[in-house]
């Protein structure tokens, strides 16, 4: 095993115990003989000129210079994860971890399929995806903690290149009780008499939904908004209680709409329309996984 692999191992057992405290814990959280931890360690401290950890007491606890360490502990192994990114793209490998940051409509309805097929590709393949709202899936990624983005909405922000992908439809979403089931569309001055569960400010679902509403002439300040949710399965629950209706992706109900227990009714007029964008920050490690599930999505069907 070459210089820098034992290097970075040593480091990901002292973050084991600098987190846990104990040479024991450690070794259990990484499947390691307590010895095994305390010759890593030992050898570690020796590489580096200065004890990291006090173990004159029955509690171990950090020396200043394992506090040291520990402040920089997250920027060297993030160095050698993104080393080995590197050489990974440079090669055309499809391997290693792949940190995908996903609103919550594809990430939900739209990527665990394509992952599972990814997966079954390339078995060595780690997976690592986040769900957020369009607005937290860029700020994910220009933090450097995602390699892929992908978002319903056009994000106002400066950094970032979008790719469409392909487009998705909002409709108006009411409990198959509610007086809309018996339209074959909803006229916009139909929304003024009814209460609204709206996703939160940031999402791309919201953002699509307002301006739109706002091009037919509703404001939605002026409109009665009964909640604001986070989440679409929230927000589905919400108006099958009969709490209001709501405006979402019918990709996202593929469920309620074979239960009959929502209706889903385009606006009329104008439909409201949204692109599906995968999102990349200029000079970024370009993997050849996160190439893969980006051409994977594209060629999805809605």
């Amino acid at each position: 095993m070459y210089a820098g692999a034992v290097d970075e191992r040593r480091l990901e057992v002292f973050g084991a115990v600098a987190r846990e405290l104990s040479f024991s814990r450690a070794g259990l959280a990484l499947h390691l003989s307590q010895s095994a931890v305390s010759q890593q360690i030992a050898a570690l401290e020796a590489e580096l000129g200065g004890t990291l950890f006090d173990r004159s007491r029955r509690r171990v606890s950090l020396t200043p210079s394992g506090a040291a360490l520990l402040a920089r502990i997250d920027a060297l192994l993030g160095a050698f994860a993104e080393a080995r990114r590197a050489v990974a793209a440079a090669r055309g490998a499809v391997e290693g971890e792949l940190r995908v940051s996903a609103s919550r409509t594809v990430g939900t309805y739209l990527l665990p399929p394509l992952i599972a097929v990814l997966g079954r590709r390339y078995p060595t393949l780690r997976l690592e995806i986040s769900i957020e709202n369009s607005e937290r899936v860029v700020g994910t990624l220009l933090a450097g903690h995602a390699d892929i983005g992908y978002i319903e909405d056009n994000v106002p922000r400066s950094g970032i290149v979008l790719q469409p992908l392909l487009e998705d439809e909002l409709e108006i979403v009411a409990a198959a009780s509610h007086r809309f089931a018996d339209m074959t569309e909803v006229p916009p001055e139909e929304l003024e008499a009814e209460s609204l569960v709206m996703r939160e400010p940031g999402s791309g679902t919201r953002r699509v939904a307002e301006e739109h509403l706002q091009a037919v002439g509703l404001m939605l300040s002026g409109l009665h908004i009964a909640a604001e949710l986070t989440g679409i399965e929230a927000i589905k629950a919400a108006v099958e209680a009969g709490l209001g209706v709501s405006i979402l992706s019918r990709t996202t109900l593929a469920k309620e709409l074979t239960l009959g227990t929502l209706v889903s009714r385009p606006l009329a007029g104008t439909p409201i329309r949204r692109s599906i964008f995968a999102v990349t920050v200029p000079g970024a490690t370009q993997l050849p996984a996160a190439r893969e599930l980006t051409t994977l999505l594209g060629d999805v069907r809605l």
